[in-house]
């Protein structure tokens, strides 16, 4: 599922990197587990990773326009 969601992401080169992510990107594992016995508790355990859009200095871009815009 990792594989497939960064092939949908944008990807764009600036002056400042060569591949620099366009996108936010979510990734959330859920794991549970039902009880059993008397008092069947059960766990859930959560797990967020979360790859944030760059957002590199415009100076060191020098993006303009669209670009620019994006990075805000």
């Amino acid at each position: 599922m990792l594989k497939i969601g960064n092939k949908n992401r944008i990807t764009e080169a600036t002056n400042a990197n060569l591949i620099s992510s366009r996108s936010h990107a979510i990734l959330r594992i859920v794991v549970s587990n039902k009880g059993k016995g008397k008092n069947k508790t059960g766990y859930v355990g959560k797990l967020s990773l979360i790859d944030l859009a760059g957002s590199e200095r415009a100076s060191k871009t020098l993006n303009r326009g669209h670009r620019l815009f994006e990075g805000a």
